[in-house]
């Protein structure tokens, strides 16, 4: 799976684990719904989710399971059917209940090798008695039905506003599977699957394998799939619709390529099958193994929690990627990035799985790494790197720095917490060491132990040790220490160069490591320093000087009798997952010369190492505004650009809010909005400079000149010379006018969507009236979330909590708090950790002790608050307590 963004949905611990006595387990039998003879209750609680104790039980219970489903389907029903025969080998004679999973659906029969025997389901499992399995081989039919989803998890139905046509996707991972059909919902233990479907005849359905053969029958059609390789349940997938559909292949391997019929006209074919067979031409050589599976399809979907998910052989994307105007290059290397990562899963994930989910970070962080390899070696990116820098790896750094910061290998209790921590940790710390190990074991050494790895395991399970000892054989190093300090130990370090010279040459050199005070584990890693002088005009890299440093200081004698120099970067093109503080000569030449640097990646460097400088209160943000203003406009390279105008639309939220006098912010925030719009109107026609500058002109435009000026573009009076505005640009201007009350901001939603009837129009139009600053506009919108939600998809709650209280809208979210912070219990007590995650997206930054005091006062009142809700109350007031340091950099610095 990868995240669309750093907001993706996380699940949620909430399961009670309960391994004692029968009796103990068991609190409230009225809850059982009793079907047949009074049976023993299962060693489990009586709770969603599955702990990994009783996986563990279950594993050693059963040796071995195949499924054949059969599932029915039409396009009017909120429900579906199905049937579901489980065949199973016991380890041995059964001694308690066997369990299995099926979340909120109704079961309609049960029966045991063909015989009707007695059950119990509580809502979250099926339970049957030990007596009623009395051999060590049995199959358990089932025959059930549940709802559809609308929140995108389970069995997900989607019925597009534009031509009515019906689609339905499943998403399952960790433990949404159960969704589907009742079964082992368990990584471990992995099965065959049958499977045949009912659906309408206009409809095609992809799972795993490619149907064998398809019988009409009247309305409908019945489709046939032959049985499966063994895999873990929750990379299984159902999908079905009318879809669109574009076939290739990739060196033999089938390919298809599937989309709701109303965005078939956006799809850009070319770029999904070419990034889709360059990832195939660099993973089988790589790994080398050929692909594992049969075939290969790629399924766009709407409504998705996330940005795509490996399913074997049908995996399901956003359909977010799907643009209906032309993208930028760092958007068709996103897609180009994610098309990749989900394709590695099928070998990192599918092939070989991990045992429990405590190994979901390594499955994600390896799919991370490999996907922006094989961009970087076989792709038309060359900048492949500098966007992991950009993006994932900044993501990591904060995520690092923050008081809900964890090492990255964590046991995990239960499914429901399988989630929690799935963050900037997961991903960008995760992908981020895997991606120094090479320049630590060498890269051969590295490719070895990962093909030997999977060579070895697979179709099977395997844990973190037996990676980490299959890259250790292969290189002839003992990684014990490094998978310590590295996998089991958080927080980020920093380090910083030092240097002394003599007749323009290096006579001393040394890195200087540290650590905070709450995390402070020192490291050993190799990284490689960078050193520039003027020559010319120019800001030239004269020598780069691989290092491996461990411990507090370590002295580079390598580095005697270079050059002195003007710049020295000790974190060069980026080996290090390290945070760097730049030494007193380097900062006075950077901040003369950083225009004249003549590598970009160095510059993308240096500009991030400016805004951290901001960020942590050392420089005032008015510095950090002037300096980007002054040298921004020079700067060509498009990720420096996108970088500054990331931070640029940042510091104009934390200046609505620093406590300073109304005419120095107003200065400010005019100042940014003047150089967005001079650089929107200065960029290149058609270039990706022109978009990016743009979205930060659309973040930042406030004053009655600017809104003006987005009103004439969005209704044609105004043009800037090849800015052509797709529908969704043309939104994000209406979303503007609303934000501020402007001109005819509601006559603009009404007539937009008279045009777009698509469902991204109605987002964005739900967008636009809740980010209106009006009291009657909230209030709708709280009554929605919180006594509504019913009446609406998951989708659009997200949209509306997401613009409810944008960041000058402060005062608006106070006259509500109250509210807000009470109604956190009864959201605690939803099962949907989708829902709950929605709701977090509600709380504006807060820049103000008051701020986060309150947030402090709900932590502290509200002592059963679920982790994920925990974790976002308390980033959110680290964010406050930041932005309100900043606040103080730039008060003192009046006052000095």
């Amino acid at each position: 799976m990868i995240k669309i963004s750093e907001r993706t949905t996380p699940k949620l611990a909430c399961a009670l684990l309960c391994t004692v006595m029968l009796a103990a387990c068991y609190q409230e039998p009225s809850s059982f719904q009793s079907q047949g003879d009074t049976i023993a209750i299962p060693q489990r609680a009586e709770t969603s989710g599955l702990s990994e104790e009783y996986a563990r039980l279950r594993k050693q219970q059963i040796a071995q399971v195949d499924y054949r489903l059969s599932v029915n389907l039409d396009s009017t029903s909120e429900s579906f059917t199905g049937t579901v025969h489980a065949d199973i080998q016991f380890e041995k004679i059964l001694q308690q209940p066997l369990t299995m999973d099926f979340a909120g659906g109704t079961v309609k029969s049960l029966t045991v090798d063909g015989k009707e025997t007695p059950f119990k389901y509580n809502g979250y499992f099926i339970a049957v008695a030990s007596q009623h399995l009395p051999n060590r081989q049995h199959v358990i039919s089932i025959n059930y039905q549940h709802p559809y989803s609308n929140n995108g998890s389970g069995l997900h139905r989607f019925e597009d506003p534009k031509d009515g046509k019906v689609y339905m996707y499943t998403d399952f991972q960790p433990y949404d599977a159960n969704r589907l059909f009742p079964h082992f919902d368990q990584p471990n233990l992995k099965a065959r699957y049958t499977l045949d479907v009912m659906a309408p005849k206009d409809w095609v359905v992809i799972s795993a394998e490619r149907e064998s053969r398809v019988e009409k029958q009247e309305e409908k059609k019945h489709w046939f799939f032959p049985q499966s390789q063994r895999f873990s349940s929750y990379i299984f997938s159902l999908h079905a619709g009318p879809f669109h559909i574009w076939e290739d292949n990739a060196d033999g391997v089938p390919l298809r390529l599937m989309a709701r019929q109303s965005l078939a006209d956006y799809v850009k074919t070319e770029d999904w099958f070419t990034f889709t067979k360059q990832s195939f031409e660099f993973f089988q050589p790589y790994f080398e193994i050929d692909y594992p599976f049969k075939k290969y399809d790629q399924i766009l979907v709407p409504d998705y929690n996330a940005g795509a998910m490996e399913n074997v052989g049908s995996v399901t994307f956003n359909d977010s990627y799907v643009s209906r105007g032309e993208k930028t290059q760092a958007q068709r290397m996103r897609l180009a990035n994610v098309i990749a990562h989900e394709l590695a899963h099928q070998w990192f994930g599918n092939l070989v799985t991990m045992d429990w989910w405590d190994g979901l970070w390594l499955n994600e962080s390896f799919a991370t790494y490999m996907a922006n390899l094989s961009l970087a070696e076989n792709s038309e990116f060359t900048n492949t790197w500098e966007n992991f820098y950009l993006g994932t790896k900044q993501w990591a750094y904060y995520s690092d720095q923050r008081p809900t910061t964890h090492a990255i290998q964590l046991p995990v209790e239960n499914t429901d917490e399988a989630f929690t921590n799935f963050d900037g940790i997961t991903y960008g710390k995760g992908g981020s060491v895997l991606k120094q190990l090479p320049y630590y074991l060498g890269k051969e050494e590295f490719r070895k132990g990962v093909s030997r790895y999977l060579k070895e395991l697979s179709f099977q399970n395997s844990t973190l040790d037996d990676f980490i000892s299959h890259l250790g054989k292969a290189a002839g190093v003992n990684l014990e220490t490094w998978q310590q300090q590295w996998l089991y130990q958080a927080g980020l370090n920093t380090i910083e160069a030092s240097f002394q010279c003599d007749d323009d040459r290096i006579t001393n050199l040394t890195l200087t490591q540290t650590a905070s005070e709450e995390y402070p584990t020192l490291r050993e890693q190799r990284t490689q320093l960078g050193f520039y002088r003027m020559d010319g005009e120019g800001m030239k890299r004269y020598a780069t000087l691989p290092v491996l440093y461990r411990g507090a200081t370590t002295r580079v004698e390598d580095a005697q009798g270079l050059p002195c120099p003007q710049i020295l970067y000790p974190n060069e093109s980026d080996w290090a997952f390290v945070k760097v503080n730049l030494d007193s000569v380097t900062l006075k030449n950077m901040a003369q010369h950083i225009n004249a640097i003549e590598q970009p990646f160095a510059r993308l460097m240096l500009w991030q190492s400016l805004f951290d400088s901001a960020y942590d209160a050392k420089l005032p943000l008015d510095e950090y505004i002037s300096f980007v203003i002054s040298n921004g406009a020079a700067e060509q390279d498009i990720n420096a650009i996108r970088l500054n105008s990331r931070y640029l639309s940042y510091v104009y939220s934390y200046l609505n809010q620093i406590p300073i006098d109304d005419q120095r912010r107003e200065n400010l925030l005019k100042a940014i909005e003047e150089f967005a719009w001079q650089q929107l109107q200065q960029a290149s026609p058609t270039s990706d400079q022109q978009k990016t500058c743009f979205e930060l002109f659309t973040e930042v435009a406030h004053s009655k000149v600017a809104l003006n000026n987005a009103k004439q573009l969005l209704v044609g009076e105004h043009e800037i010379d090849g800015l052509k505005l797709d529908p969704d640009m043309r939104w994000e201007l209406i979303r503007l006018q609303n934000r501020y009350l402007f001109a005819d901001y509601e006559q603009a939603i009404t007539q937009e969507l008279r045009k777009d009837h698509s469902d991204r129009a109605k987002l964005n139009a739900i967008a636009a009236e809740a980010i209106r600053p009006l009291p009657e506009v909230k209030e709708k919108w709280l009554q929605n979330l919180i006594h509504n939600r019913d009446e609406f998809k998951l989708s659009e709650l997200r949209k509306a909590t997401s613009n409810l209280f944008t960041d000058e809208q402060l005062p608006l979210f106070y006259s509500n708090s109250e509210r807000i912070f009470s109604e956190l219990d009864k959201i605690n007590n939803e099962d949907s950790p989708e829902l709950i995650s929605t709701y977090t997206r509600i709380f504006p930054l807060m820049c103000s002790k008051e701020g986060a005091q309150q947030i402090s006062d709900a932590l502290e009142k509200k002592q059963q608050l679920k982790p994920m809700l925990v974790k976002a109350l308390k980033n959110h007031r680290y964010t406050s307590e930041r932005c309100t340091k900043m606040g103080q950099a730039m008060l003192d610095q009046k006052k000095g």
